[in-house]
């Protein structure tokens, strides 16, 4: 993010040498580029500071209250983010791009999972799980997973390649190896076509009612999508399901005592800081 930054003030601070330094005007009054610049540095500056102050503040309230984490919340904590990468050299050359080590990473999780203990501590959440079921019996309709199919598309630029790709398959060609062979979208070449699931409410209302009428293996007529056309083919139905409460109840907890703790933070830290001498050089 830093980076970004920097790269998006040096490309403005470039193109004020090339172009007119009026960026704006509220009426007569004129908005220059360098003013733009640094309210830009200046704002996010100001809001990554403010940040690190209010974890200081926890950190500190943490240290003199005993309280740690442990080297397994902190390892469980980096292989969640390490899930995220393809790999773990993407994961290191992510590290090198943001110029931090993976010691130094484990450091800022571990300022982080200590800031939210001492937040924990300080507001007493304790929910049980009688607590849990009551959310959860009063708010059914929140765990329910819609139905879903599972669909392959097709997608051509003319309405011709549409009918013959159309007459090809009707002629039992394969679906996936049409669309990796004819397909004009590159993601869809490269995936055979595969798009996921997809729910109500996720596609335009005219696709929608083509598509969710089919049975699994059946596939529409070319449809008009976009600046082109498509066949779009059910895979699998994927029935609605409602999530059983102890399926969600670990997850519903650390909802629950996110939400206490967003509610609460600023009366928290604003606390915090009338006790402590704060100084910004």
């Amino acid at each position: 993010m830093v980076k970004m930054v920097i790269m998006l003030l040096t490309s403005l601070t470039l193109n004020a040498a090339q172009k007119s330094d009026i960026v704006a005007k509220v009426d007569k009054i004129e908005i220059t580029r360098q003013e733009l610049i640094n309210k830009m540095s200046v704002s996010y500056f100001s809001r990554t500071l403010d940040e690190l102050i209010e974890e200081k503040l926890l950190l500190n309230w943490a240290e003199k209250n005993k309280i740690k984490v442990d080297k397994k919340e902190i390892e469980d904590f980096l292989k969640q983010i390490k899930s995220r990468f393809n790999s773990e050299n993407e994961f290191k050359n992510e590290l090198k791009r943001m110029n931090i080590t993976e010691e130094g990473y484990k450091k800022m999780i571990e300022n982080t999972l200590t800031a939210n203990k001492a937040l924990e501590k300080i507001l007493n959440i304790n929910i049980t799980d009688e607590d849990l079921k009551k959310y959860y019996e009063n708010n059914k309709n929140q765990f329910k997973i819609p139905k879903a199919l599972k669909l392959r598309q097709i997608y051509l630029n003319t309405e011709q390649e549409a009918n013959d790709v159309y007459l090809a398959l009707e002629a039992g060609a394969d679906f996936k190896k049409l669309s990796a062979l004819k397909s004009e979208d590159p993601v869809l070449k490269e995936k055979e076509g595969d798009i996921g699931f997809i729910s109500k409410g996720m596609l335009l209302p005219e696709l929608e009612k083509e598509i969710f009428l089919l049975e699994v293996g059946k596939y529409t007529k070319p449809l008009k999508t976009g600046n082109g056309y498509s066949i779009i083919k059910v895979e699998e139905i994927r029935e609605e399901k409602e999530l059983s409460f102890e399926e969600i109840k670990d997850r519903l907890r650390e909802v629950l005592k996110s939400n206490i703790i967003s509610a609460n933070r600023r009366n928290v830290i604003e606390n915090l800081k009338s006790q402590a001498k704060i100084e910004i050089k």
